[in-house]
């Protein structure tokens, strides 16, 4: 039996993660904390508690994730509350986004990605609810938390990931232009009716038209990156980490990687998250279970979405959004969700490993299209 890359690519990625922010953060974690080791320090409890989550997800039933969907998902909701208030609620930047747990922060909006996947995945599996009301009915109230912390780019990454669930399990599409087209122009008036929107906007649009602190972080992120041409400046050598670049470990660590590796290096870990989200497509198709082939197509867009959301932003395509890049940026929270979520997935995996290796697909397709007729997915399955 083949040996599944899911964790061979994982783990490459969260190695590299790690070992930069290592490298990257010294300078900012000795000038905002005074331990030059702090991020990395932080990193690897939170990468401890993630490879427990994952495992544990590997091995919990089935059945059981699908009974606390709902459940996990109201949680997640009660969260997002609970950051609002002052009590509970950390405040930065005139944000609140943060549980303080003592030791550990978490952020509630990571949470949510991963209830909602979960819920989601389940509640498009059963035909009755596979309808626009239920969408906006369930995902209305958490979308309006978020965009109260506020945090819009999130929002948006959480919606886009629930609507393309809708579509993948056969969901009715033209209801879905009415629901996007509503959604873009409340995203325009969020925008323009918040100060520090529209500056990133404004700098969007021209980099150079002020010195604010949002066109100076674009900008420096762009003379990172073409800094370090096709092949890089060395393993370790970034000027950039040490002298203009801001928030090193979280949304600027990919121009650091490209300074110090080029190119070259940042098209290897492309081809990295390109080959896993690949691989988990190509899962989902083969399992035959409506909720668990859901489930991690979800996965894969949601690694998709986010990743696509900071590479676009670092690179001026769109307004710079805080979103962090999965496996690699600084953030326990958003690590170990995404670690959970893909515990899951390797415990679909466990129950798949005979249809994934099996040369007998033809077989295979003709069940899946006749148990799993609402999915779009499975019309695709023979590729």
């Amino acid at each position: 039996m083949k040996r599944s890359p899911l964790i061979i690519i994982t783990s490459i990625l969260i190695t590299i993660g790690l070992v930069f922010i290592a490298i990257a953060s010294l300078s900012e974690a000795s000038s905002t904390t005074g331990d030059q080791f702090f991020f990395v320090k932080k990193q690897s409890v939170w990468l401890i508690l993630g490879i427990i989550t994952f495992f544990t997800f590997s091995k919990v039933k089935l059945s059981l994730i699908k009974k606390i969907s709902f459940p996990l998902y109201v949680l997640s909701i009660i969260t997002l509350v609970l950051v609002l208030l002052p009590k509970f609620g950390n405040s930065a930047l005139g944000a609140r986004r943060w549980l303080d747990l003592g030791i550990l922060g978490i952020q509630p909006s990571e949470i949510l990605k991963f209830s909602s996947i979960i819920y989601f995945s389940y509640l498009f599996s059963l035909a009755k609810k596979l309808n626009i009301k239920s969408l906006v009915l369930y995902l209305g109230l958490p979308f309006i938390l978020i965009i109260a912390e506020p945090n819009l780019s999130t929002a948006i990454l959480v919606t886009s990931i629930v609507i393309t669930i809708y579509y993948l399990a056969g969901g009715d599409i033209l209801p879905l232009f009415g629901l996007c087209s509503i959604a873009a122009v409340l995203s325009l008036i969020l925008i323009f009716t918040s100060s520090y929107r529209l500056a990133r906007f404004k700098t969007f649009l021209d980099p150079q038209s002020d010195n604010t602190s949002t066109s100076y972080h674009r900008n420096q992120i762009i003379l990172t990156l073409a800094s370090g041409g096709l092949f890089g400046k060395g393993f370790a050598n970034s000027d950039q980490k040490y002298k203009f670049l801001p928030k090193i470990s979280t949304d600027s660590i990919l121009a650091v990687i490209g300074e110090e590796v080029g190119f070259v290096g940042l098209i290897v870990i492309l081809y990295l998250y390109l080959y896993l989200i690949f691989y988990l497509f190509k899962l989902s198709q083969l399992v035959t279970e409506p909720f668990e082939s859901l489930f991690i197509s979800s996965v894969a867009c949601w690694i998709a979405y986010q990743s696509l959301f900071n590479i676009s932003a670092l690179v001026g395509l769109i307004p710079l959004t805080g979103v962090p890049l999965p496996f690699i940026s600084y953030g326990g929270s958003s690590l170990l969700t995404i670690l959970a979520a893909l515990g899951v997935v390797k415990n679909i995996e466990n129950h798949s490993s005979t249809l994934l290796y099996s040369n007998n697909t033809n077989s295979h397709d003709k069940q899946k299209n006749e148990n799993h007729y609402h999915h779009r997915l499975s019309s695709h399955a023979r590729n």
